[in-house]
């Protein structure tokens, strides 16, 4: 079983070794450090590689999207997982490269799982979140249609954006694995992306989802 290492980055020391204290109870989490100033989170990224990063959103100085952004930048290949109280910047963390976003009342398990799906390139957005609150935020989004996708791929990517996998894509939409593999490559081709959690994001980023 492959080890993935986390970076915490959380004002809250007590909210830090609460997270430390559950996930290490994952035998393939390696929790790399802590970092409570978002001024040497940077740093730390560079200095730990991490490859899952469990960023708060409300921090002194710099919040945690801007944050966020300027670590994509940086470190591409890091993810990084919103997990805050706040259920209302959703868009804003996509927007700004998180591939997950998770609220604080998460059990561990699903911490867990969600976490485990970030690093295999699956995107949990929107897992704790209401059906009601999503559908707010889906309205206030003011969704845009585009030929881009099909309304095939366009279910596809949904359900990639809720972290399905390949089987589970082709079991609910009575397709062939193969079938969902040639449209997942089609979406990354129209979309300009290099994997799932990149498609998601510019789906968001664009509104089709």
């Amino acid at each position: 079983m492959d080890t993935i290492r986390i970076l915490l980055v959380d004002d809250h020391q007590v909210v830090r070794e609460g997270l430390r204290r559950m996930l290490e109870l994952e035998a393939d989490f390696q929790i790399v450090g802590e970092v409570a100033d978002t001024r040497e989170a940077l740093n730390q990224v560079a200095l730990l590689v991490p490859e899952v990063v469990l960023m708060d959103i409300k921090m002194p100085g710099t919040d945690g999207i801007e944050l966020t952004r300027q670590l994509k930048q940086a470190h591409p290949s890091c993810k990084v997982i919103m997990l805050t109280l706040y259920d209302e910047y959703l868009t804003e963390a996509i927007e700004a490269g998180a591939e997950g976003y998770l609220l604080k009342d998460i059990k561990r398990e699903e911490l867990a799982k969600a976490i485990r799906a970030v690093h295999q390139g699956r995107s949990p957005l929107n897992l704790s979140l209401s059906p009601g609150r999503l559908a707010a935020l889906a309205a206030s989004a003011d969704i845009e249609k585009r030929e881009i996708l099909s309304e095939r791929e366009l279910a596809i990517l949904r359900l990639i954006a809720n972290g399905a996998t390949t089987g589970e894509m082709a079991s609910q939409l009575f397709l062939s694995e193969a079938s969902i593999k040639r449209s997942v490559r089609l979406i990354l081709e129209k979309l300009g992306a290099h994997n799932r959690s990149e498609a998601v994001s510019e789906a968001y980023r664009r509104k089709l989802i």
